[in-house]
This record gives structure tokens, sequence and C-alpha cells, in this order.
């Protein structure tokens, strides 16, 4: 039976639909199409919100749909990007011979996206996405950008070539429950990385440091997005601001949205494939209900 909360089954809006005034909750009041480009929108749109929660979900690649938005409108960015896992050195992600890997809904890549760029094209275009990222926070702002270091012909990929030169303040460690990548040639890799990249006047809210820089959470499952991370990394990030609005740009399944959605932050969510925003538009809508998570 289709959710009454979802408008044509997706609450999918174009970036157009949104720079003209105040965040729109998800939904459209019309049709759009979404080809439409972004050249008539406004971008000195106000993004402040109208007091309540509010969000938008926008359609489009990141780096189109970010140029777009005004300078300084986001206290926070909480995001993990694509990996790249498919451009590897071993078996694993490559042609599925990792035996545990076998399973893994990533050996196809993304709904729009294979996963296997050529790693200097992938450095590149994550540095311009976090330039953006950077250009949208205003002076008090913070990026919580997920990633996963890795070993590329026997030597440690700790991701410094895409983070070189921003303000990294802290790496913060999520510890898994587990992992899948078994290799004689090192030690069980259990953990993810949260790299903190803060602008000059970010500080986090009283008592979020009691925190520390590990977190044990365990994986989510029950999600069809291809490689969703747990609410509870974001329910981790968000009180440590404790403001919005908050930006992902790969919103992927919505999880970024529906924590902000709990803390009562308005937000904005964009990704390029309008599957994954169906999905994200599904669980923001039972969200608003009160779902359990």
């Amino acid at each position: 039976m289709p959710d009454p909360d979802v408008v044509d089954g997706a609450i999918l809006s174009n970036a157009a639909d949104h720079l003209h005034a105040v965040f729109r909750a998800p939904g459209r009041p019309a049709r759009t199409n979404p080809a439409t480009t972004l050249s008539n929108a406004d971008p000195a749109g106000d993004l402040s919100g109208d007091g309540g929660t509010s969000g938008a979900l926008l359609h489009g690649d990141c780096l189109d749909v970010m140029a777009r938005l005004p300078d300084s409108c986001f206290k926070a960015v909480v995001t993990s990007p694509p990996y790249n896992l498919r451009n590897s050195s071993g078996n694993g992600m490559r042609d599925g011979r990792g035996g545990k890997w076998e399973q893994a809904a990533l050996l196809q890549g993304y709904a729009t996206h294979t996963d296997a760029m050529p790693h200097s094209a992938y450095v590149g275009w994550q540095r311009r996405c976090l330039a953006e990222m950077m250009r949208l926070l205003r002076p008090d702002g913070a990026i919580f950008y997920n990633h996963k270091w890795r070993v590329q012909k026997g030597l440690l990929q700790d991701r410094q070539d895409i983070v070189a030169g921003f303000p990294v303040r802290q790496v913060i460690i999520w510890h898994r429950s587990g992992g899948i990548n078994f290799n004689p040639g090192y030690f069980l890799p259990n953990y993810e990385v949260i790299y903190l990249i803060a602008k000059k006047d970010f500080t986090l809210a009283p008592k979020a440091n009691a925190l520390g820089s590990v977190w044990r959470i365990s994986q989510k499952t029950g999600n069809p997005h291809p490689a969703p991370f747990p609410p509870d990394l974001v329910r981790n990030c968000l009180p440590a601001v404790d403001q919005g609005p908050v930006l992902d740009p790969f919103i992927g399944s919505g999880t970024t949205a529906v924590v902000a959605e709990e803390r009562g932050l308005d937000w904005v969510g964009i990704d390029v494939s309008a599957s994954y925003l169906d999905m994200a538009a599904t669980r923001i809508a039972a969200a608003r209900r009160g779902a359990a998570e």
C-alpha cells in the first residue's frame, strides 16, 4: 500500500524548488522534471527555516547543487561519500573472489555510480566536494566526513591525499562490531574514521567532548542501501553541534535527515540517485510519524 506521506512515491525536489525561500517540508506541491536545470535557481535563497523542523531532498550531482547554495549557510555537514572500493589492488571488491565479499551489495557499486574511479580522479572529486562543503559552512561550523582507510598494494591508504590542506581538527575512530576483509597480511580492519574538519570558530556543544574519540557502534542492518551508516553514528555527531541547518551531500537512504528530524534540526540532503531519494523519502516520512528506527 502506498505511503500516504510520500508524494508520487518519493520526496524528490530539484534545488530550484527550494532556493527561493525557506526549506520546505519534504514533498513537492507539483510534479517537476528531475532533469530540470538549476540555472534559474536563486543562489541567495533564505535558508533560515520557518520556525519548525524542515528539510529538502535535492536531486542532482552534489557538486552542481552545492555550487548553487549560498556561502556560510550550514552549521554542520555529516556525510559519508562513496569509498571507491571497486578500484582495488586486491580481489575482494574488484571481482568477487574475496570469499566474504561475494554477497556484498557494493560488488555492483551504487545505483548511479560504479565506485571504481581512477584513484587520482576520485581524490580530485572528493577534494572539490570538501571545498564546496567548506564554503557552505558558517564560521562556527564543522564537517563530519566518514571514510575508510584500507591497504592497497601492501601499504596503508589513509586518505591523507583527500584531506590534506583542509582544517582537520581530529580523527574519530568508528569501531564497528566486526569486519569482512580477512587477509593474512594484516589484522582484521574493524573500524572506519570520521574526520572532524572544523572552521576556526567551531566548538563542541557543552559536555559533548565526553563522548571521546572512539565510538563503538554496530553496523546498520536491514537497510537496502548498499552502504548505509548507522543512525547512532549521526546521533553522536548532531548533539555535538546541537544546531542546524545540517547538510548531507551524499544523503543515500536518508539517515542524516532522519536523525536531524529527531533532534528538531533543519536539514538538506543531496543525491544523484532518484531511487535512493525514494528510499530516503520513505524513511523520513516514517520518522515524522514517530516510527522506530
